[in-house]
């Protein structure tokens, strides 16, 4: 799901998103020129690998997301929230999807046999 940036108003915008089981749903909403906040909510089922004995097990993420979304290069900083920069005027919101499910992934899981 692509959504150009001029789009995106003040008002939040809805959206959901469902992949191997987990789900994205939250909001989009301008902060500021340039930059969009996305709120949104992780759940459902993903399934991780247990980094002690290698078995896979399904792990259920209720995880809140929070960041800004940069129309391009961002200069500066914001105390509350991380950046991500896209480059071509769209917010990628299946690559923000991919993106928080590779980062849950890659973290460490202990199966319930190695806890």
């Amino acid at each position: 799901m692509n959504i150009p940036f001029r789009r995106v108003t003040a008002d939040p915008q809805p959206f959901v998103l469902e992949k191997n089981g987990a789900r994205l749903e939250g909001t989009l909403r301008k902060y500021r020129s340039g930059l969009v906040l996305l709120e949104a909510t992780m759940q459902g089922s993903l399934g991780v690998d247990c980094y002690l004995c290698g078995d896979s097990f399904a792990i259920m993420p209720d995880e809140k997301v929070e960041f800004l979304i940069s129309d391009g290069v961002f200069h500066g900083q914001d105390e509350t929230y991380d950046v991500v920069e896209m480059h071509d005027g769209t917010i990628d919101l299946d690559e923000v999807f991919d993106s928080e499910i590779a980062l849950i992934e890659s973290d460490y899981h202990a199966c319930p046999k190695c806890r």
